[in-house]
């Protein structure tokens, strides 16, 4: 009878630390983003973005990036990214210092309404920026079709395209000081 009574204690214990485990990964799961582990400082080229084109037209909102001279920095964003999300918080910051003035943004997305949301949230219309309706531009023109990419551009063509997830990372890599653009 006691073995019993000793397993059913038993069981119960552990069926109580289960459920406490499943509280603290549901809980973990929903901490801000500013008390999750740090962001990674890697940056990777994107293999198949199409190196030294010259798109056949450019967004309207992008214009000061097609006649640049020296190197433009275009960072594409989603709204179903939260990666994204992140790294436009980072730039919100720059620009509320003073800084990313050398930035443009593009946003893909299927929902218009959406997009707006997300610039408005990080004050990106401080930025020249353009809704891409599915990455349509990016993806034909570019063949970038992840997000967040930084594509850089000198003389309006396409010099290389990375994959990052920390703006101060992406900065040192492409070596492009804050303000130059």
């Amino acid at each position: 009878m006691l073995d019993i009574v000793f397993g059913c204690v038993l069981l119960a214990v552990i069926a109580a630390l289960v459920l406490l485990f499943a509280m603290f990964g549901e809980l973990a799961s929903r901490m801000p983003a500013e008390r999750r582990p740090e962001r990674s400082a890697d940056v990777y080229p994107l293999e198949d973005a199409r190196l030294g084109v010259e798109p056949g037209r450019w967004p309207e909102s992008l214009a000061g990036v097609s006649g640049a001279t020296g190197p433009s920095i275009v960072l594409v964003l989603s709204t179903a990214c939260t990666t994204c999300d992140d790294v436009a918080a980072q730039v919100s910051g720059e620009l509320d210092q003073g800084g990313a003035g050398d930035l443009a943004v593009v946003v893909s997305t299927g929902d218009e309404e959406r997009a707006w949301t997300f610039i408005d949230r990080y004050g990106l219309r401080r930025l020249p920026h353009h809704i891409d309706d599915k990455g349509q531009w990016v993806g034909d023109e570019f063949n970038v079709r992840m997000s967040p990419t930084a594509m850089v551009f000198q003389s309006g063509r396409l010099h290389s395209a990375m994959v990052f997830q920390d703006v101060n990372a992406l900065r040192e890599t492409v070596s492009v000081p804050k303000g130059v653009l």
